[in-house]
C-alpha cells in the first residue's frame, strides 16, 4: 500500500500543538479544579460554613461536567476546535479568577458549575485535536503526554496550593485569581498557535491510504446519532464509568482511608497517587502503541483495582504507600487509555471523535460522583476493608467489557499490512 506522505513541517508542528494542549489541560482541567480540596479549610471561614461542607464546591465541577462535555464535544465536531477550546479555556479561567466576588457557599458552587461549561468545551476536544495530528502508532504517546499535564498539575495543586502558593499570595482568593489567570493565558496561547492540520499533515488512514478526514461542520444530530448507534459506545461508556468509579472514588476517600488505619500517614504522602499517575499516563499508552490497546486496558484495570484494595487492607505504612503508588500508576495509565478510545474504535468515524469523547467523558462522571459519595458512606457504616472492596471491585467487570470494544480496526490493520508488506518483500 502506498501511503500519502506527510509534510515535514506538519510532523514538527504536531509537537507544538501537543505542548500547548498539555498546558491547557494542566491549567483548565486540573489546576483550577484540584485546588479546591486543599483550600477548603482556608475558604470555610469566609464562606461561613464548616470546612467539611466546602467539598460540594469540588463536587459541583464533576456534576457540571456530566452535562457539558457531550455538547462540548459535539461543538468541536461542528466548529473549529481552535476557537471551541481556546474560548472554553478563557471562559473557565475567568470564572475561576472571579471566585473572590462571591463569598458564599452557594456562590462558589455556582462558579464551579459555570467553570464546568468552559471545561466541558475543552476536555473532549483536546482528545480530538491529538487524534487529528498523531498517527495511530504515536497516538498513545500523544494522548499520554496530554493526560500527564492533568495528573502533574493535579499533584502540584494538591501539594502546594494550601501551603507555598497560599503563603505567597496571601489568601485563597488570590490563589484562584492566579490559577484562573494562568488558565486564561493558556487559552490565549491556544488561540494564537493551534490550528487544525492541513490535508497533507493528517495521519494516514491505513484502510484507504488517504489522510483521515475530520472535517468541521458536522451537525450535532448527525454526529450524536452516529455515536449512539455505534456498537462500541455502551461498552466504552460502562468501562469508563467503572474506572472513574475507582479512580476518583478512591481519591475522594483517600484522606479518610489514611485516618482509619492504626498507623500514621504523613499528609504529604497523599499526593503519591497523582505523581505516579503522571508516569502511568505516558507509560501505559506508549506500551499499548508497541503491543495492543487491549493489553493496556487490562493492565490498567487490574493494577488500579489491586492498588485501591491494598490501601484498604494495608498492615503498615510501606504497604499503604505501595498501594497508593500502584493505584496511581495504573489509574493514571488507564485514564490516559480512555483518551485513546474515541480515535481508535473502528466503528467511530474520525468526523465524530469529538462527540464520542464528549459522550464517554460526560456519562462516566456519573460513576465518579456516585463513588465519591457512596464510598464514604460505606466506610462509615461498614469499615475500611468493605469500603476498599466497594470502590475497587466493580472496576474488575471492565475486564469483560474490553472484549466488547471494536479495537480491531485502524491500528491493527496498519500492523497487519506492515507484516504483509514485509512478507512480500521476502
Amino acid at each position: 500500500m502506498v501511503e500519502t506522505g506527510q509534510s515535514e513541517g506538519g510532523v514538527r508542528y504536531r509537537w507544538v500543538v501537543l505542548v500547548v494542549a498539555f498546558l491547557v489541560h494542566a491549567t483548565c482541567i486540573a489546576l483550577i479544579w484540584q485546588a479546591v480540596p486543599p483550600l477548603k479549610q482556608a475558604m470555610a471561614p469566609d464562606l461561613g460554613t464548616p470546612w467539611q461542607q466546602v467539598v460540594v464546591v469540588y463536587a459541583a465541577v464533576s456534576f457540571g461536567l456530566v452535562f457539558t462535555q457531550l455538547p462540548g464535544g459535539a461543538l468541536g465536531d461542528k466548529y473549529p476546535v481552535r476557537y471551541v477550546v481556546g474560548l472554553g479555556a478563557v471562559f473557565a479561567g475567568l470564572a475561576t479568577a472571579l471566585r473572590f466576588a462571591v463569598p458564599s457557599l452557594l456562590g462558589q458552587v455556582l462558579v464551579s458549575v459555570v467553570a464546568a461549561v468552559g471545561m466541558g468545551l475543552v476536555n473532549p476536544n483536546l482528545i480530538k485535536v491529538v487524534t487529528e495530528w498523531f498517527p495511530s502508532r504515536q497516538l498513545g504517546l500523544g494522548q499520554g503526554i496530554l493526560m500527564s499535564g492533568n495528573t502533574l498539575a493535579a499533584g502540584l495543586a494538591l501539594s502546594l496550593s494550601a501551603g507555598t502558593v497560599l503563603g505567597a499570595v496571601g489568601d485563597w482568593q488570590g490563589v484562584f485569581l492566579l490559577y484562573g489567570g494562568l488558565t486564561v493565558a493558556a487559552g490565549v496561547l491556544w488561540l494564537l498557535l493551534v490550528r487544525s492540520p492541513h490535508e497533507n499533515e493528517r495521519p494516514t488512514n491505513p484502510e484507504t491510504g488517504l489522510p483521515f478526514s475530520t472535517s468541521e461542520g458536522v451537525p450535532l444530530r448527525e454526529s450524536l446519532s452516529a455515536v449512539l448507534r455505534s456498537p462500541s459506545t455502551p461498552w466504552a461508556v460502562a468501562l469508563t464509568g467503572l474506572a472513574f468509579w475507582a479512580i476518583l472514588g478512591s481519591l475522594a476517600v483517600l484522606p479518610e482511608f489514611a485516618d482509619a488505619h492504626t498507623f500514621d500517614v504523613p499528609e504529604y504522602l497523599l499526593g503519591t497517587p497523582l505523581f505516579l499517575a503522571t508516569i502511568g499516563a505516558i507509560g501505559l499508552p506508549v506500551l499499548s502503541d508497541k503491543y495492543s490497546r487491549r493489553l493496556g486496558l487490562y493492565m490498567g484495570i487490574l493494577g488500579l483495582s489491586l492498588g485501591v484494595l491494598l490501601t484498604g487492607v494495608a498492615p503498615s505504612l510501606p504497604a499503604f504507600v505501595l498501594g497508593m503508588a500502584v493505584a496511581g500508576l495504573f489509574g493514571g495509565g488507564l485514564n490516559a487509555m480512555f483518551y485513546l478510545l474515541p480515535g481508535e474504535l473502528a466503528d467511530i468515524d474520525p468526523t465524530h471523535v469529538g462527540t464520542m469523547a464528549g459522550v464517554i467523558l460526560s456519562l462516566s462522571q456519573i460513576g465518579a460522583v456516585a463513588a465519591s459519595i457512596a464510598g464514604a458512606q460505606v466506610l462509615t457504616a461498614y469499615g475500611l476493608e468493605a469500603s476498599a472492596v466497594f470502590v475497587a471491585g466493580p472496576t474488575l467487570v471492565g475486564l469483560l467489557l474490553v472484549t466488547k470494544l471494536h479495537l480491531d480496526g485502524r491500528g491493527e490493520v496498519a500492523a497487519q499490512e506492515t507484516v504483509a508488506a514485509g512478507v512480500g518483500d521476502d
